[in-house]
């Protein structure tokens, strides 16, 4: 006969059992993925999830959107999520600003020279696209599938002088010549989706500008609780005192979390949230994970 684990104060058993309470009740943040995470196939944030991120910023915790999306795209597809005070991620990182104004509070970004040099060494039959403040410009072959808003993507030959970049994709790249060119160049390399390489400047990924903004309010790692399913998660997750991965994640990022929602097409981040944090569910306690 077995008998199940005590829980201790305060604790509740979920999926991946017993957990200790955070320090106040419940994570002082929150911070999401959101494309394979947070949102659906189809790249839509549902009603489900919308109601239990209000419910947890209603109850004071700071929401942190943290995504590869460029700003403009992933406030369209988080405008649900507007009112709530969330700080928005994006870029991989190169940016950070106020979900609810837009306001830029950090930009870390490359120069057009050193994007070109990347290319160049990528070789002819690369396919990029890169992505600036306030649109996307689109190389020669880029596929449409990936091309997001037509309004704000335009078609070059060539990468232009000018604005900086934020963030440079590759189609089809392999993380062996990422590495490679990273050194060459002093850009970082990192994946938010199979077949896709995005690289950036030193310091623009999800786990430095998260570090940032915790930074300026003193709160610690271990007052985290992060969600992600891909590669461009794996620091984010592991720096948290708590990662969950949904259970769509990359086998890297599953053997890395300390917990697995519901795949994301299930709302698997909302259903976590209302098991786990519950903050205006009587018979669940507070603030436990």
């Amino acid at each position: 006969m077995t008998t199940a684990e005590p829980v201790p104060p305060g604790g509740c058993p979920g999926p991946g059992g017993c957990r200790r309470p955070w320090p106040g009740g419940r994570p002082a943040v929150v911070v999401s993925d959101l494309d394979g995470t947070l949102l659906g196939t189809d790249g839509q944030l549902s009603e489900r999830s919308v109601a239990a991120l209000r419910d947890v910023a209603a109850h004071g915790v700071q929401l942190v959107f943290a995504t590869a999306r460029p700003a403009w795209s992933a406030r369209t597809v988080l405008a649900g999520a507007v009112g709530t005070g969330a700080l928005l991620v994006s870029s991989n990182g190169a940016v950070i600003g106020d979900l609810d104004t837009g306001r830029v509070q950090r930009v870390r970004p490359m120069a057009p020279a050193t994007v070109r040099a990347v290319v160049a060494d990528l070789g002819p039959a690369a396919v990029w696209a890169v992505d600036r403040e306030h649109d996307r410009l689109l190389g020669p072959g880029w596929p449409d599938v990936l091309a997001d808003r037509p309004g704000h993507a335009r078609t070059v030959t060539e990468l232009p002088d000018g604005r900086s970049i934020v963030c440079l994709m590759v189609h089809g790249g392999d993380d062996g010549s990422a590495a490679l060119l990273g050194v060459r160049h002093a850009v970082v390399a990192t994946s938010s989706a199979p077949g896709l390489l995005e690289f950036s400047a030193p310091g623009a990924d999800k786990v430095s500008a998260v570090r940032w903004l915790l930074d300026r309010t003193g709160t610690p790692w271990t007052s985290v609780l992060a969600f992600g399913d891909g590669l461009n998660d794996l620091g984010m997750l592991t720096a948290a005192g708590r990662g969950v991965a949904v259970a769509n994640a990359s086998p890297q990022v599953l053997a890395v979390a300390d917990d697995v929602a519901p795949h994301h097409d299930d709302d698997g981040v909302a259903r976590w949230l209302e098991e786990h944090l519950c903050p205006a569910t009587p018979k669940c306690p507070v603030g436990t994970v």
